[in-house]
Order: structure tokens, then sequence, then C-alpha cells
């Protein structure tokens, strides 16, 4: 697969499309995370409005320690998309690990809300485990269950 993709490259050194596929390629089957980084930088470079490539590299430094780079990758997002829900999801995973706690609560919030008008349930279930699990406090389940309760009421 990974050299289907470099001859490709080789035929159209500007086809994003190749580089990213590659870049998934080696983060997600082999491993390869500087070899992804790398091909990520190219598809950047090549189509600096591609989110996936922001976001899988974010996730590729967040996995390394590397929080402020994860961190400027998820913020160069929204600043392209304001309501990309897994940008908000991962900067909030991200700012909590920074300390920014109430950062990290309006961020996760929000992905809550942008899955839930998506209508996207499962999404929807995995950042309210993820909240309960980060957060374990008595007011955020609150708030959790305060949001989910207008989600139910305004459905009827």
């Amino acid at each position: 697969m990974i050299e289907d993709y470099t001859k490709a490259i080789a035929l159209n050194p500007k086809l994003v499309q190749a580089y990213l596929n590659r870049a998934d390629t080696y983060k997600n089957l082999t491993g390869n995370n500087p070899a992804a980084i790398l091909d990520y930088n190219q598809v950047i470079s090549l189509d600096p409005n591609c989110l996936s490539a922001y976001i899988n590299r974010a996730n590729i430094c967040f996995l390394s320690g590397e929080l402020e780079k994860s961190l400027f990758d998820l913020e160069k997002v929204l600043s392209l998309d304001a309501d990309c829900a897994e940008a908000y999801c991962g900067r909030g995973i991200v700012r909590f690990h920074l300390g920014n706690i109430e950062g990290a609560k309006k961020d996760l919030f929000k992905a809550f809300g942008l899955y839930e008008v998506r209508g996207n349930m499962i999404y929807c279930a995995f950042t309210r485990s993820l909240i309960m699990e980060l957060f374990r406090d008595h007011e955020v389940y609150k708030d959790l269950f305060g949001v989910e309760s207008r989600i139910v009421k305004s459905k009827k």
C-alpha cells in the first residue's frame, strides 16, 4: 500500500491525497509516526486548509508528549473551521493535560454539543464518558446531565 502511494507521489509530487493516504497508513498501520509527520507536513505545505492533516499531526504530537505542538495544530484547525467538534475534543484533552481545566471543560462541552447537533450519538457518548472520566467532579456531572436533559426535551 505504501509503495503504491509512493509511486503515485513520484508520478505527481503535488498529489495531496497520496501524501495524506500514505501518512494515514504510516500512522495507523505501521506506527511509523516520524514518516507520517513528514507526509502530513507535505500535505499542509500543498494544502494549508487540510483539516485532517492538522488533526492527525496533532494526535501524533499528543501521543509523543509534544502537547504545545498538538495544541498549535488543533487551534489552527479551529481557525479554519470554528465548528470542528473533533478539534474541540482534542484541544480539550490537550488543555486538560496542560493543566487548563476550565478550558478543557469548555472545549469538551462544546464538542459534545456539536456532536449532538450533528446527530453523532456515538461521539456524544464517547465525549460524555471522557468528560466523566477526566473530571470526576459533581458540578461537571450536573452540567453534563443538564445539557443532556435539554437535548432530550428539545427532541420531544
